[in-house]
Parts: C-alpha cells; sequence; structure tokens
C-alpha cells in the first residue's frame, strides 16, 4: 500500500524526500574544499528509504561524510563496500537510522537515506577535496549538478542484480521541485585579475587575493554544471608544498608549468603525422553540444598543416568514416572535410564509443608516422572502464586528446581516456569560446610533450603518486605527490626529457615547521586509488603470475587499505553512518528514488521532451540509454502551474548562444590549408578596409601577379593579427607560424626593400 504524503512535492504523484542542495567551496590557491549539504524531508505517513544518485568531480577525494538529525551529528567511517551495506542494512532492521555513500564511478555517487520516521529531516553532509586544473593564466573549478543519460552497451543492461544501466541512470524528471544554493570562497596566492562563469549568472565580490561568488539568482536548477573560471596575476610558480599528517608521516605535493618558448614552437612548425577526429554523433548530442563539436571542427580542420595525414569519423550506433583512409592535408582534402562537418547531425543513435575506437587503434599508422586521435564527446556511457582500458592498452603507438562538450559531460570518461592516452581533456560548456581551448589541444598535440618524467626524491625515499608521470604539455601544470618514509630535509630533483633537451629541476624539500593538515595525504591517497582503479599502480606494472584473479584480488585489498586509512569512498569501500535510537522506528518502510533533472540541452531537448523524442534520439530506444522520464508537465497536480518559480524561469530560458562572428573568426575561416590567404573582398572586409585599396599596393610589384597577391594579402593577415588580436594570441598562433612559413618560402619579392611583412605593418598600423 502506497504511503500517502501529508504536504511537500509531488512529481507525478509521488513525493520527492530531497528538498534542496546547498554548497559550500573553498578554493586555495589550486586546491578545492567542497562540502554538499542534502536536506532530506520525508512528509509521508510512514518510514521512507531514500537514494538520490548525484554527480561529483571525478578527481575529488570523498574524505567526510555526516548526517545532522534533530541538533545530533552522526559522523560515518569508511568501510570495505560490503561490510558497509552490511551495517547499514542491520541499522534499519533493527529500526535505526543509517546513512550509505556509495562510488558507482568516480565521478557518479550515491546517498541512501534509511529508516527515515514521518515528519522527520535530516541534512546529509559530503565532503571533497580536489585539485584544479590550470586554464590560460589561472584555473578552472567544476561543480558537476546532474547526471546526464549514459548509453548502456548490452553487456552493461544484463546480470544479476542492479546493472550498471541501472545504477548510472536513476529517474529523471523536466523539473524536481529541489535546486541548487551555492557560495565559493577564493583566497589565492596572487592577485586576482578576474572571474568568470560561463555557466550561470554570479555575484562577484573582489579584495585583492580574497573574493567570493554566488548564484545571481537565490535558487537554480540542477541542470548544468556549474563552471567557474579565475584568473591570476601570477598563476604559475613551481612549488614544494609539505604538510605534517596526523599520523606523523610528511607528504609533499611538487607543483611546475613548463615553458619550451622557440623549442617546442619549432618542432611544431613541422609536425608530421596523423590526426583522426572521432566525433560523437549519439542522439545526446543533439542540440548546442553537435554545433559546438562542428564549430570545434572546422577551426581543428584550418590548424593542420602540410605534412598532417586526417580523417574524421562520426560514430554512435554504428560510424560513418569521412575518407576510406587518412588522406594528407592539402586544400582538396580540406574543402571536402569542411563541407562534411557543415553537414553533420546528431543522427547515429547510442553513444556506442569502443568500435569505432577498436577500429582506429586496429588500423596500421599511416607510413609510421606517430598518429594522434581527438574525442569530441559528451562522454555519456556506461562502460568508462572498458573504454579507458583500451586507450591505455594502446597508449604506445597512440595519443588520445579529448574535448568534453556539453552542460554534463562526463568528466571520468573524458579525463580518463586522455590520462589513459598521454593526452590532455578540454571542457567546453554551453556559449564558451572553444578558440582557445582548440587552440592548446593543437599545440599539444604538434608540438612534444615533456616526457620521461622522473622525481629523484633524494634521502626522503618517498611513495610516488602517480606512480608513472604523465607527459606535460607546455603551460601544462605538473603534480606530483610524496608520502614521505623519513622526515628530514633534503633536495628533490625533478628530471624530464624537453624539446630543447635534458631538464633539471632542483627544488628544496623542507619538513621542519611543516603546517599539520590532512590536505595533501587526502589527495595523495585519492591518487594511489585511481592509479589502482584506472591499471596504471606498481600492481599493474609488477612482472608476477600472469593469473588476473591474483592481480585484481591485490588491487582490492589495497584500495581498501588505502580508503580505510585514510577515509576515502572508492571503488571497492563506502561510507556509513548509523543513528542509534532509543526508541527504534518500526513500520513498513517505502522506497523513493529521487528523480534527478535532465541535463539542459541533452539531445537538443532545451525545454520540454517526451520519450518519444527522446527514444527517436537514439536508435536501439530509450533502453540504451536508462531514460525514465518523468513528465511534470503531464497532468493533475504536477503541472507547469505547480512547478516552483525558479524552475520555470530556468526551464524556459533560452540556451546560451555564442558570440557574433568577430572579425578575428572571418579573417581564419578565409586561411588556405597552405597557410597563405588570398586577396579578396572578404578579406578586405575582415580588415576593416576596401580591396581596391589595399590593390594599390601591388601596382609596382613585379613577377608572378597571383602570387603577389596572395602574398600581401597573407602579411596583410599576419599584421592584424599582431595588431588587432593579441589578446587572442592563442586562438592563432598555430594559424600564423603556418603562414610565415608559407610567406618565407613563396619566392615572390616585394614592391619595397623593407619585405611584404614590414610593409603590412606600416599599412596595418597606419
Amino acid at each position: 500500500m502506497t504511503a500517502t504524503p501529508a504536504s511537500g512535492l509531488l512529481v507525478r504523484g509521488v513525493p520527492v524526500p530531497l528538498e534542496g542542495v546547498f554548497v559550500e567551496a573553498e578554493i586555495h590557491g589550486f586546491a578545492a574544499r567542497v562540502t554538499l549539504s542534502q536536506r532530506f524531508h520525508n512528509t509521508e505517513t510512514t518510514p521512507i528509504e531514500a537514494t538520490y544518485v548525484f554527480p561529483l568531480e571525478e578527481g575529488a577525494a570523498v574524505c567526510a561524510f555526516e548526517a545532522l538529525v534533530d541538533g545530533r551529528l552522526v559522523v560515518g567511517t569508511v568501510m570495505e563496500k560490503e561490510k558497509a551495506f552490511e551495517a547499514y542494512d542491520e541499522a534499519i532492521a533493527a529500526g535505526h537510522g543509517a546513512f550509505l555513500l556509495d562510488e558507482e564511478k568516480p565521478d557518479v555517487f550515491t546517498t541512501s537515506i534509511g529508516n527515515l520516521p514521518p515528519g522527520k529531516e535530516v541534512v546529509v553532509k559530503i565532503t571533497t577535496v580536489s585539485e584544479l586544473p590550470a586554464e590560460g593564466d589561472g584555473l578552472r573549478f567544476v561543480l558537476p549538478t546532474t547526471v546526464s543519460p549514459r548509453y548502456a552497451p548490452a553487456e552493461d543492461r544484463r546480470g544479476v542484480g542492479r546493472t550498471p544501466e541501472e545504477a548510472l541512470n536513476p529517474p529523471r524528471a523536466l523539473a524536481v521541485g529541489y535546486g541548487l544554493s551555492l557560495r565559493v570562497s577564493l583566497d589565492m596566492p596572487s592577485a586576482i585579475r578576474g572571474v568568470e562563469s560561463p555557466s550561470h549568472p554570479v555575484s562577484v565580490d573582489l579584495d585583492g587575493t580574497r573574493g567570493t561568488v554566488t548564484l545571481g539568482t537565490e535558487e537554480t536548477a540542477l541542470d548544468r554544471d556549474f563552471v567557474l573560471t579565475v584568473r591570476l596575476a601570477e598563476p604559475h610558480a613551481p612549488s614544494v608544498r609539505v604538510e605534517r599528517a596526523p599520523d606523523g608521516t610528511h607528504v609533499a605535493m611538487l607543483t611546475f608549468v613548463p615553458r619550451f618558448g622557440e623549442a617546442g614552437s619549432e618542432v611544431a612548425g613541422s609536425a608530421k603525422g596523423e590526426i583522426v577526429f572521432l566525433v560523437d554523433r549519439s542522439g545526446s548530442m543533439g542540440g548546442t553540444s553537435i554545433a559546438e563539436a562542428k564549430n570545434a571542427l572546422q577551426l581543428c580542420l584550418r590548424s593542420l598543416t602540410p605534412g598532417l595525414a586526417f580523417n574524421i569519423i562520426g560514430f554512435g550506433s554504428g560510424s560513418e568514416t569521412l575518407f576510406p583512409k587518412s588522406r594528407p592535408y592539402d586544400e582538396v582534402s580540406l574543402a571536402e572535410a569542411s563541407r562534411h562537418v557543415k553537414e553533420l547531425q546528431a543522427d547515429l543513435g547510442g553513444t556506442d564509443i569502443l568500435p569505432p575506437l577498436r577500429a582506429v587503434f586496429g588500423a596500421p599508422v599511416v607510413d609510421g608516422l606517430p598518429r594522434q586521435i581527438f574525442v569530441l564527446t559528451d562522454g555519456q556511457v556506461s562502460n568508462t572502464e572498458a573504454v579507458i582500458a583500451l586507450v591505455r592498452a594502446n597508449a604506445a603507438t597512440t595519443r588520445v586528446f579529448t574535448f568534453g562538450i556539453g552542460a554534463g559531460a562526463s568528466l571520468h570518461l573524458v579525463k580518463g581516456m586522455a590520462r589513459a592516452g598521454g593526452g590532455e581533456a578540454e571542457l567546453i560548456a554551453p556559449g564558451e569560446r572553444i578558440e582557445p581551448k582548440v587552440m592548446r589541444q593543437f599545440a599539444r598535440a604538434l608540438a612534444p610533450a615533456m616526457g620521461d618524467v622522473r622525481v629523484d626524491w633524494g634521502r626522503a625515499k618517498a611513495l610516488q603518486a602517480p606512480h608513472s608521470v604523465p607527459p606535460v604539455f607546455d603551460g601544462g601544470r605538473l603534480v606530483v605527490y610524496g608520502i614521505l618514509k623519513g622526515n628530514a630535509a633534503c633536495d628533490v630533483t625533478l628530471r624530464a626529457k624537453a624539446p630543447g633537451g635534458e631538464l633539471v629541476v632542483p627544488m628544496r624539500l623542507e619538513t621542519k615547521g611543516a603546517p599539520e593538515g590532512k590536505l595533501l595525504a587526502t589527495l595523495a591517497a585519492r591518487t594511489l586509488i585511481r592509479d589502482l582503479e584506472e591499471g596504471a599502480s606498481p600492481l599493474h606494472t609488477t612482472r608476477g603470475s600472469l593469473q588476473r584473479r591474483t592481480t585484481r584480488d591485490k588491487v582490492k585489498e589495497e584500495i581498501v587499505r588505502l580508503g580505510v586509512t585514510y577515509g576515502l569512498a572508492s571503488r571497492e569501500t563506502s561510507y556509513v553512518a548509523v543513528e542509534e535510537r532509543e526508541v527504534p522506528v518500526n513500520g513498513e518502510m517505502v522506497l523513493r528514488k529521487v528523480p534527478i533533472a535532465l541535463t539542459r540541452g541533452w539531445g537538443g531537448e532545451e525545454e520540454a521532451g517526451t520519450m518519444a523524442s527522446m527514444a527517436l534520439a537514439c536508435d536501439s530506444g530509450a533502453a540504451s540509454y536508462g531514460v525514465g522520464l518523468v513528465n511534470s508537465r503531464a497532468r493533475g497536480r504536477d503541472s507547469l502551474f505547480d512547478i516552483p518559480m525558479f524552475l520555470r524561469r530556468t526551464m524556459t530560458e533560452p540556451a546560451p548562444e555564442r558570440a557574433a562572428l568577430r572579425p578575428l573568426d572571418q579573417l581564419v575561416a578565409l586561411q588556405n590549408a597552405d597557410g597563405s590567404w588570398a586577396l579578396t573582398n572578404e578579406l578586405a572586409e575582415a580588415l576593416g578596409t576596401k580591396l581596391a585599396d589595399l590593390e594599390k599596393v601591388l601596382a609596382s610589384a613585379k613577377g608572378d601577379r597571383p602570387s603577389a597577391r596572395k602574398a600581401w594579402a597573407t602579411a596583410l593577415a599576419l599584421a592584424w593579427l599582431a595588431k588587432h588580436a593579441s589578446n587572442e594570441k592563442d586562438e592563432w598562433i598555430l594559424l600564423a607560424r603556418k603562414a610565415r612559413a608559407w610567406l618565407d618560402t613563396c619566392g615572390v619579392a616585394a614592391p619595397e626593400p623593407s619585405g611584404w611583412l614590414a610593409m603590412a605593418e606600416a599599412r596595418v598600423g597606419g
């Protein structure tokens, strides 16, 4: 018999016990401490068990779990996963309150609230710490808020008990009634130059190195990731930071940002190899996501250089390939690829990424050239581990770079593939400028990284995390932890192979007077666990028995040991908290699965959607995505008029739009495959002048007139970029490098002794 609610929110006639989520984030330099408070309220007449599936940043370490009941704090402890569930289950059976936190994936968790009495309220607090990635001259903070529907291949839809598809696809609604409140405190190592959010309107209060950020509205829907970028005056100083953990051990964190300068630029300018663009064309990419992917692809194509071969593969339930095999980059292949990209649609069904990846890895490399894959996806799949394992198994021959696109891209897949493939990940939120992100990726792909990175810990004899340091790209941020076995001060040396030769960076490690804290130990332990979960730990590389079962058991034991020792939720450990009651609560308990908001723009559904429209977006049906959509506008009490005002507003406001085409965009689109520009009306318009005025300069030019026109146009474009787009240099530096190489070898004399470029600089400067 279904319980009748006394009051509270209903979605399709079913009570929703979650009333709201409040997030308090503290960002200190490049580390963040985040506390999520989830408020549950039982408005029914019988006890309930509530489950809520929610996302976290994939690199975050979940280090605390508490429940506040009737003013009383119940602190959770970490146990091996099955033992934690047994403790939770036994507490409920005895009439006590119980609270459980499980990891489904490194970026998806489930809170379970057991035996919540009628009329009672509980606030569950989850604390995480994480590193923040560098972005340009600052950092990027992402707070995931919703779990987008995950495509599940057949093997993830079968099995006894709860399948991976069910674990990652809770019920969803167009409006869920509860919202997000948020406050972010900033404490930076240098002056804050700017704070922006491409995802949400925010209020910002800055004072030198400190600041506070709140949402522009009191509460907002949990339907898209919250993104915050912070620009700093001095973002990248190498450092060694040491903390003394509560158990007396010391933990060090080394950070370093390499700058290769001209050494990297020269190598990038003569890059050769094969680049394969793997483009997600599944139904979930509909709307703004596929539009952003197409914009990124067009810029990628114009950043290629002669000497590279390329191909474009679209994937979904099946795949479509532009060329039978990768073709050399020239005017013909560029024109054909550009036309192909313009016609791309999100029309290939479900996100089945494994088959096209296997096909790319299985093909021989072109003429022995290095191969690199650029994956553009929203990353919404259930078989993340299998995908990451495949990429790691082929990392010796192929580097993988990823673009996570959309309001709710799976960070674990997008970042995990890049880690495993020796590349980098870039995230593109709706409405966010893609150009600098695309250029950063190409700069990384076309120039060698800082490789063979090793840390000599000297007398410290540290347990290092990560075990194997990945390649570090120009401007990227290297972070290495060491759990020290000694406590004496010593010299630490970072060694690597850089484009300019062997790199040696000495640093001083001081343990005396180190502040006490748990942050570095927690982050180091989470990195060790990630190595174990992703097959990159010493247990996976040490020679021994060839029986997979032996390694699997050892990996599980080590994850459990680290989780229990450092208080971390993981694949093998869970948090459990028990509220001992003097008077046990008995009675039939009702299970309530909290519906989550459908990701804004998912499958092109900007305002409302129906089951049929989403099924059409996926050729294997909505079931492949595990979509159980609750249409809260359907009928009766759950109509639009019963939806809270903040939800009505966010459901109907338009998706962020890209800015109007800039002169820079117009100029970039006119560049030829060989790096040159043609002297046309379109170029003159982009430069802000008239074609006839530009042609007057050529009256005294000698030699081949068509080539002279191209040389003059190319020099003008380069001069304009340097003068009028200097703040966007990271967007056009590769294009300019290609143009200068063409101009230097075109063999056409300028009408003046100073040369084409000096003439153009004088013209643009005037």
